[in-house]
Order: structure tokens, then C-alpha cells, then sequence
């Protein structure tokens, strides 16, 4: 209890009374020379005691106090006051940023999907069409370099892309990667019972493609777009899972994001061969 007011009266001393001594004080008595051995070990800083309390004593303080060069301090401080090193990388020299992809990116989506071998390319009205229907699930790597004052600014340049959309299956499928035919005027496309393309509510995000330039290949534009995406998607709570499929070389870079294998996958897109990565 912080109040002196709320503690038992037992327990104030009275204002005339003052502490009693032990009652065993005069067997502990000292010589005066024991006594100042003992007042040096318990008070090495020699400050003045009061009652067996140190106080600091302003005058004697100041007596005490000895002036350093300066020329004779350590000079680890500068050390630590010194930025930390850092090496720039070739991802640095793009001077990147990230952001959401839209229908007025598609040809330069068309640019960057010519990394794959032609069968394995998403067709221009695919992008047109992912693009239009779900952009959110998109993410564009842009590169725009430094210019001097009083240049007009250039246009940014898309160096690596993620174009997705979603499906109810919990791997990639053919039918989550087709184009449906009526795509211009409806919605939703159902063949044969069963949701063709983009699915509005689909708790799998279908990712159909992750490429880079080929010129702008092993600066990290990969890995830097992967790990935004998958921390866009985690925060939005927008899906259960994230799904792709890759060749096997590709498996290991998959994995190192926290995808796991699920085996051969039973897409045939671009001749197959695929393994289902979630």
C-alpha cells in the first residue's frame, strides 16, 4: 500500500519515539581501528554515511572528480556509432518495387513470359483475361532507373511477374489454367458439371506462372517477387493454401518458400511432366 494512511497503526512508529538500539549492541562493540577497516570494506567509494547509509556529498564530489583528455578515450565508440556495411546486390541496381498488375500490363506480361519455352507461354488473351477477372492475385516486379533532375521520367519496366487465379481443387489443375470460351460475357463458366478457369471463392490460389527477363535472371527477382507474394496473401487471409507446379530442377527453390510436394501432378499444360507443389 503506497498510502501511509491505510497501514495498520501497529505497524507506524510513533513521531516522538526513535528507533531502539539492539539490544545486543554493546557485545558488538569495536576499537575505533576495527571499526574504520570495517567502514572501508562495506564503503570503498569513501562517500559519507549516515546511519550505515552512503550519501554523495556535491562537495566532496567535486574534490574527487578528475578531468580526462580527450586524446587519451577509447576510441571503440566510433565503432559503433559507424553505419553497418552493406554490399549492394544486383537486385539493388534495379532499384525495385512491387505492385499489383492490371490489364494496361499485359503486353509487358506477354515480354516477360518469353523465359518459357513456347508451349509452356500463357497466351495474351489469357493474360487479358486474368488480369481483368482477378488482378488482386497478381504482382509485377518493376525496374526504374535513376535519372538526373529535369529528365522526364521513363516508364517502369516490368522485370518479373505472378499471375494466378483461384480454384476450389487443392492443387493446379488443367481446367483452373484453361481459358473459358464465354469469358467476355459471363462470369462464371461451368462445363461438363465442373468450373472452368478463375473460381470466385476458391479457397486455392492457382499460381500459373512466375517469370523474370531472361537478362534480369539470377538477381533475386524470383525469389523477392515469391516471398512478397506469399506475405500479401498470408496478412489479406484470402485463401487456405497456395498452389503451383514446376519442373523438378525447380522444386527445391519451391520448397525453400514452405511449398511442399505433392507428387507428380495430373496436369498435362504444356506436355506435362509437372510435380504439384502446395
Amino acid at each position: 500500500m503506497s498510502d501511509p494512511s491505510e497501514l495498520p497503526s501497529e505497524s507506524m512508529p510513533r513521531a516522538e519515539s526513535e528507533l531502539k538500539p539492539l539490544s545486543n549492541a554493546e557485545d558488538l562493540a569495536l576499537s575505533n581501528s576495527a571499526s574504520a577497516q570495517i567502514a572501508r570494506i562495506l564503503n570503498p567509494t569513501d562517500l559519507a554515511l549516515v546511519n550505515g547509509f552512503a550519501i554523495d556529498d556535491d562537495e566532496d564530489a567535486d574534490e574527487d572528480y578528475v578531468a580526462v583528455d580527450q586524446d587519451d578515450a577509447n576510441d571503440m565508440p566510433y565503432w559503433f556509432r559507424r553505419p553497418p556495411i552493406y554490399n549492394r546486390s544486383k537486385l539493388d541496381e534495379l532499384h525495385p518495387f512491387v505492385q499489383l498488375l492490371s490489364v494496361s500490363n499485359v503486353d509487358d506480361c506477354v515480354q516477360v513470359e518469353n523465359a518459357f519455352p513456347e508451349p509452356e507461354r500463357c497466351s495474351r488473351e489469357k493474360f487479358i483475361y486474368r488480369l481483368s477477372r482477378c488482378p488482386e492475385l497478381s504482382l509485377g516486379l518493376f525496374t526504374l532507373p535513376v535519372i538526373e533532375e529535369g529528365v522526364p521520367k521513363p516508364r517502369a519496366t516490368l522485370v518479373g511477374h505472378i499471375i494466378a487465379t483461384r480454384t476450389s481443387e487443392p492443387c493446379v489443375t488443367d481446367r483452373s489454367m484453361r481459358l473459358p470460351t464465354n469469358w467476355q460475357s459471363e462470369r462464371w463458366t461451368i462445363e461438363e458439371g465442373q468450373a472452368v478457369g478463375h473460381e470466385e471463392g476458391g479457397g486455392t490460389i492457382a499460381i500459373h506462372s512466375l517469370a523474370v527477363l531472361p537478362e534480369h535472371q539470377g538477381k533475386q527477382v524470383g525469389s523477392t517477387l515469391m516471398k512478397s507474394y506469399i506475405n500479401r496473401i498470408r496478412e489479406a487471409q484470402i485463401a487456405d493454401r497456395i498452389a503451383i507446379i514446376a519442373h523438378d530442377h525447380l522444386v527445391p527453390f519451391y520448397e525453400s518458400f514452405g511449398f511442399e510436394s505433392h507428387g507428380l501432378s495430373k496436369c498435362q499444360f504444356g506436355g506435362g511432366g509437372w510435380v504439384d507443389l502446395v
